[in-house]
């Protein structure tokens, strides 16, 4: 019954506030929509993130007399090693060729194959780092047959650096985000409840209970946080599409985004209007 009525009480007052409302719910819809555009620019570089770390490998050239077969045998028991790769002189060229598509002119100043034939080692997730790539190189320098070996260790130490600093800019500005949508959610809340502030007076004098009183701005809250959150999705999915236009397939989760905007939207006007309450009937 209280429910009922405290649920009623928030619909009046969505209405009888209404321009109010709607600002305030614009700018939730925004605060949230900015928070939805990081998520989607946060897991799209992440998963470059990924794929780059995943292309970290150890080039190893063989000689001429190499013995292919087992060579690959004794690379692949070294800890560390997820696959090895055969890439035979012909391969390398014709792969230098489809590269160097404009140019290709260039490599018709060789009477013969320059390239060597040679391993692309790929590597576990531990040992993607500066190292894990020398020490494993090192191990591959022993073995009768190989000439040399690349890897480029310290490019992988900046990637690792970028990366670092990357998660930690991303965890500051996701709190940035968030703690703005729980704020203008309770600036809003706030404003209401100074609005019917003599109203809430005679309700506590009559012997209502705080619960009682919170049901309408609570209401009020989830309403906006749900509204917002809709409309932050449409506009996310709206910027996805633009975006393909000009970067390409990109990795934008439909469902989890709907769902994770209007959840968090939701939240967050369950806790701005909590706090709001709290501080006014304190």
């Amino acid at each position: 019954m209280a429910l009922r009525i405290g649920i009623r009480e928030g619909i009046r007052t969505i209405t009888r506030n209404s321009s109010l409302f709607l600002l305030s719910l614009l700018v939730a819809a925004i605060s949230l929509f900015l928070l939805a555009l990081f998520s989607l620019v946060t897991i799209n570089l992440y998963k470059a993130i990924e794929v780059l770390d995943q292309k970290i490998e150890i080039i190893a050239f063989l000689d001429r007399r190499a013995n292919v077969t087992s060579l690959k045998e004794n690379i692949e028991k070294i800890k560390g090693v997820e696959e090895v790769i055969y890439v035979s002189s012909e391969q390398a060229l014709a792969d230098l060729k489809t590269e160097l598509q404009d140019t290709e002119e260039i490599l018709n100043i060789f009477e013969e194959n320059p390239l060597p034939a040679s391993f692309r080692i790929k590597l576990a997730r531990d040992f993607r780092n500066a190292p894990g790539l020398r020490e494993i190189s090192g191990k591959i320098m022993l073995l009768a047959g190989i000439e040399e070996t690349l890897y480029g260790g310290e490019l992988v130490d900046q990637l690792k650096r970028v990366t670092s600093v990357i998660v930690v800019f991303d965890l500051g500005l996701l709190g940035i985000i968030i703690f703005s949508v729980i704020f203008v959610i309770f600036q809003t809340i706030k404003l209401t409840i100074f609005a019917r502030s003599t109203e809430i007076e005679i309700m506590k004098l009559v012997g209502a209970s705080n619960f009682f009183i919170a049901i309408p701005f609570t209401f009020e809250g989830v309403i906006q946080g749900l509204l917002g959150g809709i409309i932050a999705f449409v506009l996310t999915l709206s910027t996805y599409y633009v975006a393909g236009h000009f970067f390409g397939d990109l990795y934008f989760p439909h469902w989890w985004f709907l769902l994770g905007t209007v959840v968090a939207g939701v939240f967050f006007g369950i806790v701005g209007s909590g706090i709001a309450v709290r501080r006014f009937l304190q």
